[in-house]
């Protein structure tokens, strides 16, 4: 299975899921009105990852700026990485903020509320 990498762009994330590691990451900023082909190319690696996984998963987020429609579109990725958990799969996700970002820090928070993976918070300078 193939590594899915999207370079940032002005209003989009990097994005590298690396099947052979387990190691995912979503960093930068977002702030896509049509959020649609990002979020289907990363589900669809996501559901193909799972039928075979590594051991343990870990998904790094790394978010500078969410708008409504990614903030949503991030939500769908953590409910289909929720499935996969809840079936079984060791998955983390360290949720890595900086210290004087209230906002993401209290973003996080509220998204590891709403689903079952674990989720860690890190703070980074």
């Amino acid at each position: 299975m193939n590594a899915l990498y999207l370079e940032s762009t002005e209003d989009s994330p990097k994005v590298f899921l690396d099947y052979s590691s387990g190691k995912l990451s979503i960093v930068g900023r977002s702030f896509m009105e049509d959020t649609a082909p990002f979020h289907q190319a990363i589900v669809g690696w996501l559901r193909t990852y799972f039928q075979s996984p590594q051991k343990e998963t870990f998904l790094d987020l790394e978010m500078e700026y969410l708008n409504t429609s990614s903030t949503k579109m991030l939500l769908d990725i953590l409910f289909e990485l929720n499935k996969f958990f809840i079936f079984g799969n060791k998955i983390m996700v360290r949720w890595k903020y900086d210290p004087d970002d209230e906002d993401m820090a209290e973003l996080g928070k509220e998204i590891a509320d709403m689903v079952d993976v674990p989720f860690e918070h890190v703070v980074y300078s």
